[in-house]
């Protein structure tokens, strides 16, 4: 049985008169995945995530949410959480989730039962009959997702779910986002927080001025610089051993007794390596933060953009 992409975007672009926020952006979202998305301020993050939701419409292409190209036939299995969650002040935790599961329908034992399960789940128990006048930011943040768990989604969006929040919040809220993963949900998250994304996500997007400039698993974008890393035994000078064995050429960069070498190259100097006997220690691919990743990423299309603004005008 073939399931159906949670979210699929084709050629979708979005302009507000003269301003284009996004540009015939292509994008598969697979169920049951987590997928974070990445973009400075004003990149086009919103505008995806309003188009996802719903709340306004594309200049032009195609936008499908759970297999809904009307997204708002989709809303019933979609959680949302906005970056800054409004909750009226004066009702308890408890009341604010009562309230919200009979406008989804739940009514007396369920809804009670439903709310009961989402407060512990969020660790708001204790709290539950406090005004969330009286809740921290990230008390607040975890009451916004149980009230996104209220209908049991399927896809879960969450618009920079830690921005604001002290460490110990942040720490709080990706726990409970990797129990929702665990869960098979699938995630749609935007974070300026890179090391977030890197650890809660399987893939990632990049987008810059309302283009997703690259997208990818976030293994493979981590170890896409087919680079490899060998260390000799016994101390070796590697580059030296190398300039013996000829392969010299074939440095990227080395220190002591480790060398750094681009993957095509590693069969052959794993060759006269072993035929020298010289003892190695290991050998594994070089692997890049997601932090890195990104500047390079941006940084390459920024230079781009230059080089193309400096064309046109000479």
């Amino acid at each position: 049985m073939t399931v159906s992409p949670a979210i699929e975007c084709i050629d979708l672009s979005k302009s507000y008169g003269p301003l284009l926020a996004l540009r015939n952006l292509t994008l598969t979202v697979a169920s049951g995945s987590s997928f974070g998305l990445l973009g400075e301020n004003g990149a086009g993050k919103s505008t995806l995530v309003r188009m996802l939701m719903g709340f306004i419409a594309p200049t032009s292409g195609q936008v499908r949410v759970l297999g809904e190209e009307q997204v708002a036939r989709a809303h019933a299995h979609v959680g949302y959480v906005h970056e800054r969650p409004i909750f009226e002040h004066r009702f308890s935790g408890r009341a604010m989730l009562t309230y919200l599961a009979q406008l989804s329908g739940l009514w007396g034992r369920a809804n009670k039962e439903r709310v009961n399960t989402l407060l512990a789940q969020v660790h708001l128990t204790e709290a539950a009959d406090r005004a969330t006048g009286t809740y921290s930011k990230g008390m607040l943040q975890r009451l916004a997702i149980a009230q996104a768990l209220l209908n049991d989604p399927a896809l879960l969006i969450l618009d920079e779910p830690t921005s604001g929040l002290d460490p110990r919040s942040q720490w709080e809220i990706r726990q409970l986002l990797l129990g929702l993963r665990r869960e098979g949900r699938t995630l749609f998250l935007c974070s300026h927080y890179l090391a977030e994304v890197e650890t809660l996500c399987d893939t990632v997007g990049i987008l810059r001025q309302g283009e997703l400039i690259l997208s990818g698993t976030v293994t493979d974008l981590l170890r896409s610089q087919g680079i490899v890393e060998i260390t000799l035994a016994q101390e070796l000078e590697a580059k030296a051993v190398l300039a013996r064995l000829r392969c010299d050429e074939e440095i990227i960069e080395a220190q002591g007794n480790t060398v750094r070498l681009h993957e095509e190259a590693q069969e052959r100097v794993l060759a006269a390596l072993v035929a020298a006997h010289i003892p190695i220690c290991s050998l594994h691919p070089v692997s890049h933060t997601l932090e890195e990743i990104y500047v390079q990423t941006t940084q390459g299309a920024i230079a781009d953009e230059h080089a193309t603004s400096i064309s046109t005008h000479s």
